[in-house]
Parts: structure tokens; sequence; C-alpha cells
């Protein structure tokens, strides 16, 4: 009865089901994208996805209002308690992601087999124990490698910078969480990390 009152209520006012909620984005939708989209494959455990963002927002350099923009992403994972992952990503105009708030920040680096030396920066100091948050610096995907030029104002396309953050967890989960990560079209990375 709910369902149909809601259905006439839609009809009422001119508008589709389709216009109730807006579809949320899927890791199907990510598959999708002509860009390279970062996902992990080691948790923690309870982590599950909360959300995945698509978002064409960034218009540099595109003229014709009609063209949509370049795409980029987010996600979000959570235990639903205090833990979080995520991953941003973004095609240019990046800043520094090892940057705290809290002076008393903790620098460290560690080496990915992918992706190179991942540095840093989190809170409270100390290697031990769980931190209120972990960012890493941005991680450059291989078309952002290719695309890379002498000119930097050079055209990035399909290459894009990703940006990995922890909240709520130990360093040495989140350094599995990096090692792990992988490009969503392609087979896991491997998951084991130097100790």
């Amino acid at each position: 009865m709910k369902h149909t009152l809601f259905l006439c209520t839609l009809a009422f006012l001119g508008l589709s089901p389709a216009h109730a909620a807006p579809k949320a984005d899927t890791l199907d939708d990510l598959k999708k994208l002509p860009i390279t989209c970062l996902v992990p494959d080691w948790l923690p455990e309870g982590y599950h996805l909360k959300r995945v963002s698509i978002d064409y927002e960034d218009r540099d350099g595109l003229h014709d209002p009609k063209t949509r923009g370049f795409p980029s992403y987010n996600l979000d994972y959570r235990n639903g308690k205090k833990g979080q992952f995520t991953v941003e990503c973004a095609r240019e105009g990046i800043g520094d992601r090892n940057l705290d708030k809290d002076e008393r920040a903790e620098e460290s680096q560690f080496e990915t087999k992918r992706y190179g030396t991942v540095y840093i920066i989190y809170f409270p100091p100390g290697k031990t124990g769980v931190k209120d948050r972990i960012t890493a610096n941005w991680i450059d995907d291989d078309a952002m490698q290719a695309e890379k030029t002498p000119d930097p104002a050079g055209p990035r396309i399909k290459g894009r910078y990703h940006g990995l953050s922890g909240y709520g967890m130990t360093v040495a989960q989140f350094e599995k969480i990096v090692q792990s990560v992988h490009p969503i079209r392609e087979k896991a990375a491997d998951t084991k990390t130097s100790k």
C-alpha cells in the first residue's frame, strides 16, 4: 500500500520513479570509466564499501558546455566504528597531502612494488597503536606516468593522481591496504607487506 501511495504521489507531482532518488554509483560503474580506478584487495576485518561516487565536474580546458567533464571518483570503506579507508582521485590541481594540522604528527615511508615509495603522515605519533588519521602522498597511476611531458601544463586525459587515507587503524594495517591497491580492471596485487 505504501509503495502504491508513493508512486501515486510521484505521478501527481509529475515525477517518475527515476526522479525519486538518484542511482547510487557502484564498483561496476568504475569499471566503465576510461580512467584507472584503484581499489583495495585487502581491508581489515569488518570493513565494507560504504560509498562510491563518480563526478564529471573537472571541465578544465573544455570549451563546449555540452561536453561532459573529465571523470573522477571517490571511494569510502568503513567498519561501522571509527575505522575508515578512502580513495580520492584528481586529474590536476593537487595539493600536498603530507601535511597535518597537528605539528606533533609523524612522517614515515614504505616501499610498494607498483607505486614505489609511499610517504605517509599520521597522528598520534609512534609506529604502534591505532592512529586517528594516516594520509599518503598522491600516487600516480600508469596512465599519468605515460602522459607526463616536459610541459607542466601538458594534457592529462586518462592519467589520475590517487590519494589514500586511513582513520582509526594502525600504520601496519594502512600499509597492507596500500600494498593491495590495484586498478579495478586488473587482477589483485600481491598483498604481502615488508616487515
